[in-house]
């Protein structure tokens, strides 16, 4: 019995190592994503504050060519108002990529964050495993060992439902 559960708790111990690992690079990815997507919600805003002003000078240039008698100087309203709506255009156009993108990052967060969730509760269950195989080891008591088997198997289950949730993103 006792290399039984010596064995059994080496090998759980290197799986809590790989959960562990896992889950800290979850966290660190976690991270650089939050950043990101914050990152591209702010550049989002700084185009809506474009857009805006842009849509400002357009109402201008149409009161311009509305009001001006010079055909000439009409002209040139006219050519700057084109010009405002094309602007507009393309920050709308922008936006929506800009948009699309951080709700992207949002979602990879959210399943790197589950990924993570799933190797921490296998590092919980490998650990209960751990105790109950070292525990049984000592006390030669094959029931313990037994329990610690059945927690390490609903670890790796765990671990391998991280692992394997969707590709790996990093």
């Amino acid at each position: 019995m006792d290399t039984r559960g010596s064995i059994t708790t080496t090998c759980l111990a290197v799986m809590t190592a790989i959960a562990a690992s896992r889950g800290g690079a979850c966290g660190s990815k976690i991270q650089l994503l939050t950043a990101v997507e914050s990152s591209k919600w702010a550049y989002y805003q700084a185009k809506s504050i474009k857009q805006n002003l842009a849509e400002s000078q357009k109402n201008v240039f149409e009161a311009e060519v509305l009001g001006e008698t010079n055909i000439g100087q009409k002209a040139a309203y006219e050519e700057k108002l084109k010009n405002a709506i094309q602007e507009i255009s393309r920050y709308e156009s922008e936006k929506n990529q800009i948009k699309k993108e951080a709700e992207d990052t949002g979602v990879t967060s959210k399943l790197v964050a589950r990924k993570g969730n799933f190797f921490s509760l296998a590092v919980v269950f490998f650990q209960i495993a751990i105790m109950l195989s070292s525990v049984s080891a000592l006390l030669q008591r094959k029931l313990m060992w037994i329990f610690g088997l059945v927690f390490g198997a609903v670890a790796a289950v765990l671990l391998g439902y991280g692992l394997f949730l969707k590709p790996l993103l990093f």
